[in-house]
């Protein structure tokens, strides 16, 4: 599931190609279409927001893996804490996230609101992979979202913002997940 970033498209930046390199490699994607822009009262309609991707993505599933570009990422960690779930999504995986921004309109969306506690319990895994190049988002987001989540973080160089259309890494860090089996299952190390 590529959640694109806001003001983008699922036409934008790097999910074109992502989405077709998945397919080719035999994942379902699910690329929704999601209004990531502040309305003219100068809000995010984040309610709206989440309903909308509920009724893209349909039911979570197991195998689900969501990743999503710059502040898509914290729609999609809005969305898990939001939506009922029968099953624990495989992984997410936050590219280029921010850890917070100046915007007022756009906070809410951000930790210091979201229960990271909670969340951490809302997908099996969490991957953060950011460029050491990035201007717009600094390094140093990527590290403390790593930490608060327990998570993967992927550093790459020459990346930037991931504003370009296509990076292999992302392919690599998705199929990485694929193949690699979960090992941390709650209670998965007891005997009985």
């Amino acid at each position: 599931i590529l959640v694109h970033g806001f003001n983008s498209s699922p036409e934008g930046q790097f999910i074109p190609s992502l989405a077709a390199s998945l397919k080719d490699r035999g994942f379902d994607v699910v690329a929704p279409r999601l209004e990531l822009k502040l309305g003219e009262d100068g809000e995010l309609k984040l309610p709206e927001i989440v309903e909308s991707l509920r009724s893209q993505v349909g039911p979570v599933t197991g195998e689900d893996v969501f990743v999503g570009h710059s502040l898509g990422a914290f729609i999609i960690l809005q969305y898990l804490e939001a939506v009922e779930m029968t099953e624990t999504p495989r992984a997410v995986v936050m590219v280029a996230a921010p850890w917070k921004v100046g915007n007022q309109a756009l906070r809410r969306l951000f930790i210091v609101d979201l229960d990271a506690d909670v969340l951490m319990w809302k997908a099996r895994e969490y991957v953060v992979v950011h460029s050491k190049d990035d201007t717009m988002v600094p390094i140093d987001h990527a590290r403390r979202l790593a930490e608060s989540f327990r998570a993967k973080l992927v550093e790459t160089d020459g990346c930037g913002h991931f504003m370009e259309a296509e990076y292999p890494i992302l392919v690599d860090v998705i199929e990485d997940l694929k193949s690699r089996p979960f090992e941390f299952a709650p209670g998965h190390s007891l005997h009985d």
